[in-house]
This record gives structure tokens, sequence and C-alpha cells, in this order.
């Protein structure tokens, strides 16, 4: 795999050209930049630096932007189809937040319970930071000035393409890993043959950010993985009224229900809890993972790395051993009142990838 390291450049530099960059823009533009912000079509991008992807279109509505009901934090990756051929958020490099529904059919029932155990914790996150160390406590205090890139449910192979913050750190003190949090043994959804016969169209919606950007936060956006084909990318409206318009910059409403009223959470039920698994990584001084590094797992838990002095690591790869899984049983989905779609959410979002 081929190496990427991206880097801020040196700040006074950087704003300077950001200065006369915006400055372009704001003569292209006029009333849509505003004291060094610029929104809408034709805006420039921020110089490359430590946002690995790319960053979200921000809100303008033609002469404003900041409209009511929405902010440019609540971005999300939003696909619509049918159910059955939902792609999984992963895929797309995001991590799942939720699923809507659309065109109710026949609403003559409450969707099956499913039930499976959760298997390993997949690592979302390899941060190395500088000033500390795992094993005395001042790990917390410690900077990150790092971190790999790794994909959304990462498989554990090499990945070599890492971030760093500006001015670009010559070694590491340590490298913390952060797994996508399971709070239980089980975990539940709706059988989807229950739901394709319920609903004609699912609304998928992921989310993903990158938070040591130090570029789109500048122009009041997220740093996000691009559109795989079929998302597009939307802000959610969170106002109080109804909405009446999608600002100019996200033109596309799209609204769905939560489900079906009158059924109960679907729940599970943990016959066996022996669930144990372990993950670990392991750090490389060159870039195609064939050189391991020493790295102590000072916590033992795949958490916390000690690095020995003077190093930089280049690429890092995982391994998750799963020793056994718990045993579930699903609970609800038994109708408890009138069946009828409830509930509704609102998406302004772009043309679809």
């Amino acid at each position: 795999m081929t190496r990427a390291i991206k880097t801020t450049r040196n700040r006074v530099t950087s704003m300077a050209a950001a200065i006369l960059a915006l400055g372009a823009g704001a003569a292209l533009l006029g009333a849509s930049c505003h004291y060094g912000q610029c929104r809408g079509p034709g805006c420039p991008q921020p110089l490359t630096g430590t946002c690995p992807w790319h960053c979200a279109e921000t809100l303008w509505d033609g002469t404003s932007y900041s409209v009511d009901g929405f902010r440019n934090s609540a971005v999300f990756a939003v696909w619509v189809g049918r159910p059955r051929d939902a792609p999984s958020c992963e895929s797309s490099n995001y991590f799942p937040s939720r699923d809507y529904y659309q065109e109710p059919k026949s609403i003559d029932r409450c969707p099956r319970c499913v039930a499976e155990p959760h298997t390993e914790e997949r690592y979302k996150r390899v941060a190395l930071r500088k000033g500390g160390h795992c094993g005395d406590g001042t790990y917390n205090d410690a900077l990150i000035v790092g971190e790999f890139v790794v994909p959304a449910g990462w498989d554990g192979s090499c990945v070599s393409q890492r971030s760093d913050m500006a001015p670009p750190p010559e070694d590491f003190d340590l490298a913390m890993g952060s797994t996508e949090p399971v709070a239980y043994a089980c975990r539940t959804s709706f059988s989807l043959d229950d739901v394709d016969a319920l609903w004609g169209k699912m609304v998928r919606t992921c989310r993903r950010s990158w938070d040591l950007d130090q570029d789109c936060d500048n122009l009041d956006a997220l740093c996000i993985p691009d559109m795989a084909p079929g998302f597009r990318e939307c802000l959610e409206y969170r106002g109080d009224g109804e909405l009446e318009a999608c600002p100019r910059s996200h033109p596309e409403l799209v609204q769905a229900y939560l489900g079906v009223g009158g059924c109960p959470l679907c729940e599970a039920d943990l016959i066996d809890g022996s669930w144990k698994r372990q993950q670990a990584l392991t750090f490389y001084a060159d870039e195609h993972c064939t050189e391991p590094m020493p790295a102590t797992d000072t916590w033992g838990s795949g958490q916390c790395y000690d690095l020995p002095p003077g190093v930089s690591p280049r690429s890092v790869s995982a391994t998750y051993t799963l020793e056994s899984i718990a045993e579930c049983a699903p609970k609800g989905g038994e109708q408890s009142g009138e069946l009828r779609p409830v509930g509704s959410v609102s998406y302004c979002c772009r043309p679809p990838a």
C-alpha cells in the first residue's frame, strides 16, 4: 500500500494563502462570503492539511450561511432505496446511525425482532500521542499529534495512511487504539422480510468525521469521507416548526417515518453471556507492515501502547481474537396498540453520488 502522510503547512504561510484564496472567492461571490468564510458554489477549498477526506458542503441559501433549524455539524451520509438493497454504512467508510422508512405498504404487523451476538470489537481510531506514557497515568495529558486513517469496520489489514498535526512530529511516545463502543453482548434489529413487507423504501443514515481536522473547521464544516455511490450528503433539520424549504446548498428534501407505532422496543435476552474477545495492534517501521517495531501493550487490553524513544510508526495492523460468543434470544415485537406509521424526520440533501 502506498504511504500517504498529510500534514498542514506552516500556519503563517497557510493563513496568508488562505486569506488570498478567500479574497478571490469573495470577489467572485460577493454577498456569499463574509469575514473570511465563503459559502456556496465556487468557494475555494481549504489548503491540504489534516483532513484526509474532504470538507462537507456548508449551509448557504443564496444570501446567508445561517439557516434556522440547521447546523453544519449535523451532516449525514444518507441512502434511500429498497430495504433489501440497503448497503452497510461500513462499506461506505461510515459508521451506522439509524434507519428510517418511507412509502408504507400494508401496516398489518409489528416487525419481528432479531437478536444476534456481537463478535469482535473493531478498532475505529488509532491515535499517536506525544508527551506521556501509558504506565504512569500521563497518557491522558499527552497530545494527539497524529492518527492512522483506518477504514470503518476495519478488518485489521495493513494501513499506512496517516494524518499528522502541524508541525509534523518526528517521533511519538505512545499509541492508543479506540474500539467501536459495544454496550451489550447482543445486538438487535428488525426482520428484513418484515421491513420489506411493511415499507417500500428504507432511509439509511450514517455518520463519520475526522476529529483532528485543522482545515474544514476554519470553514465551519466537518471533514467527512467521500460519498459512496447511491449515498448523498445531507443535513438533518432540527428546527421547532415545519420545514418550508431546503436551503440552496442542500436542495433535495428527504423525509421519512421513524417506524411502526403500536409496537414495543426490540430487545434481547442474554441466555449465555460468556462473550470473550481480544484485540491487539502491531506497529511497523515500514509502509507495508513487514518490519514490526517493539511496542508495549501496557494495559494488556490492546488499547494503550508505549513506544520506544525516537520512533515514528509508518503502518499498523490489527488482530481480533474471538474466544467465545454470547447466546441471544429476541424479545419484543408483539403488538401493543394501534398499528400506524409514526414520527418523522427531515433531511436536506445534495444530489446522490
